[in-house]
C-alpha cells in the first residue's frame, strides 16, 4: 500500500493521464491530475503533493518549464519527468534545474510504482532530540539527486 503518498500526474494525453491516474489510484496513492503544465503549476499552488510526474513535452508550457516554477514554490517536491524523445539538452536542463528522475517512455507500470515509492522515500526529515547520540545513529546520509533511469 502507499500510505496516502499523493501524486500529481500532468500529462496532455488525455488517455495515458487517465490510465496512469486510474492505476496509481488502485495502487493506493492519492492522485490529481493536470493536463497541461500550466495546470500544474495551478494545481501546485492550491495543494502540496509528495511526487509530480510530469510529462516533458506539452503544449504551452513543457514539463521542463513547469518543474522550475514548481520547484520555486516547494523545493522539496520530488518531480519524475516522463519522456518519450531523447532531446538530451532538454534533459540536461531538467536535472540541472533539480529533476530527480527522468524515465522514458513507454512505462513499466510495476517499475513506475516503485520508483514513485523510491523517490517518496528520498525526502528531508529533521530529527530534533537533546540526545546528541540518538540524533547521530538516527542519521542517514543524504540521498543522490538526478538519477536518470531508462525503461524498455
Amino acid at each position: 500500500m502507499s500510505h496516502g503518498l499523493t501524486v500529481l500526474v500532468a500529462d496532455d494525453n488525455t488517455d495515458l493521464l487517465e490510465t496512469f491516474a486510474q492505476i496509481l489510484q488502485r495502487s493506493g496513492f492519492l492522485v490529481e491530475t493536470a493536463a497541461s503544465g500550466v495546470s500544474a503549476i495551478d494545481k501546485c499552488q492550491k495543494r502540496r503533493f509528495d511526487v509530480a510526474l510530469m510529462d516533458i513535452v506539452m503544449p504551452g508550457m513543457n514539463g521542463v518549464e513547469a518543474s522550475r516554477k514548481i520547484k520555486e514554490m516547494h523545493p522539496g517536491l520530488v518531480i519524475i519527468l516522463m519522456t518519450g524523445y531523447s532531446d538530451e539538452a532538454l534533459l540536461k536542463t531538467a536535472r540541472d534545474e533539480g529533476v530527480q528522475y527522468i524515465v522514458h517512455k513507454p512505462i513499466k507500470i510495476d517499475r513506475l510504482i516503485e520508483l514513485i515509492h523510491k523517490a517518496a522515500g528520498n525526502r528531508s526529515v529533521l530529527l530534533i532530540d537533546d540526545d546528541g547520540d540518538i540524533n547521530e545513529a538516527l542519521e542517514e546520509p543524504s540521498p543522490i539527486n538526478n538519477r536518470s533511469h531508462h525503461d524498455s
